[in-house]
């Protein structure tokens, strides 16, 4: 938790990355995309690192509970806690949002969806492609 909270203030994209779990960067890779498809003039990714950095930037590690291979860190920003979830893979300790994130996946795939059925010769494709090495 420490080196992503490192990385956010070191603007270091890869290593907010690498601090994911292999699931949580593929949902942000599917947020990106899909976010691009409903609103593609914008252009931007839906998560930017100033995104993450405004979530979690200034925080502090308070506390861990362990549960084997799993673990929840409390991370307080601006006085308010946040328990992150993490788990523990081969190459160490990684962030796992998977299952705050995958909500809005679904969110997302359905707007992304009524869009297409809304646009006359549209292709749905609802799923993206591989998960970025970086958060941009």
């Amino acid at each position: 938790m420490r080196s992503f909270l490192d990385a956010l203030a070191a603007n270091d994209g890869a290593e907010v990355a690498a601090s994911f779990t292999a699931e949580t960067r593929g949902l942000v890779a599917e947020v990106e995309s899909l976010s691009r498809r409903a609103e593609p003039a914008s252009g931007q990714p839906a998560i930017t690192i100033e995104d993450w950095c405004r979530a979690f930037c200034g925080g502090n590690v308070e506390g861990s509970t362990l549960h084997g291979d799993s673990a929840t860190v409390i991370v307080t920003v601006e006085g308010a806690p946040n328990e992150i979830p993490l788990v523990r893979e081969e190459d160490g300790w990684k962030i796992d949002l998977a299952e705050r994130l995958r909500p809005a996946v679904q969110m997302l795939r359905l707007t992304v969806t009524q869009a297409a059925i809304d646009t006359p010769g549209a292709h749905v494709d609802t799923m993206a492609g591989a998960a970025p090495d970086t958060i941009r």
